[in-house]
């Protein structure tokens, strides 16, 4: 029996390295989407039928997570799909037939022989609410079955927290279990709904990450996916918060990343680290991504140019800076401590955000020692060193 159907990779957007951008959809080429019943439950699966290689995968409603379904027998009219990634252990087995009206039907059978009849037709999605996040909107164009996924979810209201002065509700998404905030006073009305519904379109593009990466690994012991978000700063200019998760959405390893949201208060655009903290000359460049308009997005020799500037000025900058700093931190314990950060490569590339007492860094160290990136929150560069360094928003630096 064939099982050429792969199970869809994880999401790429967690902590800077999958969200940031946490923007991409996972729709796959080709595929088609049917929404219908197995049993007296109501699923939505998800098939490609021109490639054998391509993934094919369904949900019940009511539980949102994918199953990862193989190919036994692929046809136009005829298919049979293996459920379950554990090849060494029976597995239930799907049998459907194509319909002159271009539905199927079929039956599902159990490992203990249990069949239930199953029926699917072709999806048609009712739109999101006009004031729906745009996220889930870019999810109903590109990636009908992403959207069917998290189109009946809801958000609940949950605690409610003050940070620096500035009153919070935390909203949560329960069938993920992860949580953004929204901020309900210090600020005007305008600027406020400007960040809010950033923060909540954050909300619901983790929410399809974590269903994406727990499709991805179902079936193993390990899936998982959680995120602790936290409020970093809050001036009446800038905004920080990270996002950090953990997660193993199949693969060789477990993972974590972390991802600074940065915004300017009074457009409620995201920020470049360049914005505040700038070395080069002439006029900043830009990280490809960080601008929601496409028409800010630098072209390859701005992108080629601002990589040069983070490996040879920036990151040399960091590390001399820190090594004055903060000496002691800086040099491994001992002879077999990995985590020697001495060396200018793990400064290139790592994640930034705001604190109250300056611009914290994190370097980017290879795998064997990623731990060294979970320690202490010390490597911050002071707000008095920042400001002798101004970006295009010097007088926004605290």
């Amino acid at each position: 029996m064939s099982t050429s159907l792969q199970p869809r990779p994880c999401a790429a957007l967690l902590g800077g390295l999958l969200l940031v951008a946490l923007g991409n959809t996972h729709a796959t080429d080709g595929e088609q989407v049917y929404t219908g019943t197995l049993g007296k439950q109501t699923i939505v699966m998800g098939l490609t039928l021109s490639d054998e290689d391509a993934p094919a995968r369904y949900f019940y409603q009511r539980h949102h997570l994918d199953i990862p379904l193989f190919a036994g027998k692929l046809g136009k009219t005829h298919l049979e799909l293996v459920e379950g990634v554990d090849e060494s252990a029976p597995r239930p087995v799907i049998t459907l037939d194509r319909q002159a009206n271009g539905s199927w039907q079929g039956i599902w059978r159990g490992t203990d022989g249990k069949t239930l009849p199953l029926s699917l037709h072709p999806a048609t999605p009712t739109p999101p609410a006009s004031d729906a996040v745009p996220y889930l909107h870019k999810l109903y164009r590109d990636d009908p079955y992403g959207y069917l996924r998290l189109a009946d979810l809801k958000l609940q209201a949950g605690r409610k927290q003050t940070v620096m002065g500035y009153h919070l509700q935390w909203w949560q998404q329960p069938a993920a279990k992860l949580a953004m905030f929204e901020i309900t006073d210090g600020y005007p009305e305008a600027e406020r709904q400007r960040i809010n519904a950033i923060l909540r379109n954050r909300l619901w593009q983790e929410t399809d990450a974590y269903f994406e990466c727990m499709g991805s690994a179902r079936g193993t012991d390990l899936a998982d996916f959680e995120q602790t978000v936290t409020p970093e700063l809050f001036t009446p200019h800038l905004i920080s918060v990270t996002v950090h998760t953990d997660y193993y959405c199949g693969g060789a390893h477990p993972d974590f990343g972390t991802a600074g949201i940065n915004l300017d208060v009074h457009t409620g655009k995201p920020i470049a680290l360049e914005d505040l903290l700038w070395l080069g000359k002439g006029k900043p460049l830009h990280v490809i991504g960080l601008a929601d308009d496409p028409a800010q997005t630098p072209n390859a020799q701005d992108n080629d140019a601002l990589a040069a500037y983070q490996e040879k000025t920036l990151a040399p900058w960091l590390l001399a800076q820190f090594n004055r700093l903060y000496p002691t931190l800086m040099q491994p314990t001992d002879s077999e401590d990995e985590c020697n950060y001495n060396d200018v490569e793990f400064w290139q590339y790592g994640n930034w955000h705001l604190t109250p007492a300056g611009v914290f860094f994190g370097p980017s160290f290879p795998r064997a020692a990623r731990a060294c990136e979970a320690s202490d929150d010390w490597s911050i560069v002071p707000w008095a060193l920042v400001r002798k360094h101004p970006g295009p928003l010097g007088n926004a630096i605290p």
